[in-house]
């Protein structure tokens, strides 16, 4: 159920809950084959996510009750594929996602092969019928600084960095009140962590705003979102 925390100025899903909806629904898939967090931290390795599509036909209202779901499609060497879906109470999909994720070794911070063992537990299914337009982000060549801010406690994972969702958040929060999102594409290039100052920058071109999360210090790209 859609409740009051859950919602914007618009009485609708905020984009900041709807990703953390899929994000819980995810966890709660790898849980409950016993592949979770804490698995995850004794084997050492960790899934993070690589990109995002996701394609929003209306956003439910408050009290309004929704079905979250996900499933693997495809697992291939060191990356995982998922959709996740959000369905209102007639089974009608409302929001479909299309994910890349890779496992990635936590010491060393480098992709690792996925084996049958991480694997196992899984049910395949088959992929939703979404278009992922692809893993790149094909940006304009001009953008403008619009904002630094610190990343905060709030925004910290269990892997110590920021969440992969709080990056679409932050760049909802430079898009006008009245912006009415229909798809948004992420792409993760590198991590954030606690205290450090990231560079926000924009730019507009047709329909679609880009917004570029960029280290101060070292000008690492951390991730580019696209919002239309």
């Amino acid at each position: 159920k859609i409740l009051f925390s859950d919602i914007d100025s618009s009485s609708t899903l905020s984009v900041g809950r709807m990703l953390d909806a899929m994000q819980d629904c995810v966890n709660i898939n790898s849980e409950s084959i016993g592949k979770g967090i804490e698995y995850l931290l004794k084997t050492r390795r960790t899934w993070f996510a690589i990109n995002w599509y996701i394609e929003i036909n209306r956003y439910p209202k408050m009290f309004e009750d929704v079905v979250v779901k996900t499933w693997p499609y495809n697992f291939s060497s060191s990356m995982g594929l998922r959709n996740v879906i959000i369905e209102d109470e007639n089974g009608e999909v409302i929001i479909a996602a299309d994910s890349i994720w890779t496992l990635v070794d936590l010491d060393t911070g480098r992709p690792i092969r996925i084996t049958d063992e991480d694997s196992t537990g899984y049910d395949l299914e088959e992929k939703y019928p979404i278009e992922n337009p692809g893993r790149k982000i094909k940006v304009p060549a001009e953008f403008k600084l619009i904002d630094t801010v610190a990343v905060k406690k709030s925004d910290i994972d269990y892997n110590g960095h920021m969440s992969n969702g709080k990056y679409i958040q932050l760049a909802d929060e430079y898009m006008p009140l009245d912006a009415i999102i229909s798809k948004i594409r992420v792409e993760y290039k590198s991590q954030s962590r606690l205290g450090e100052a990231i560079e926000i920058y924009m730019a507009e071109e047709k329909e679609s705003t880009f917004i570029k999360i960029q280290g101060k210090e070292d000008g690492s790209l951390k991730a580019v979102v696209e919002m239309s």
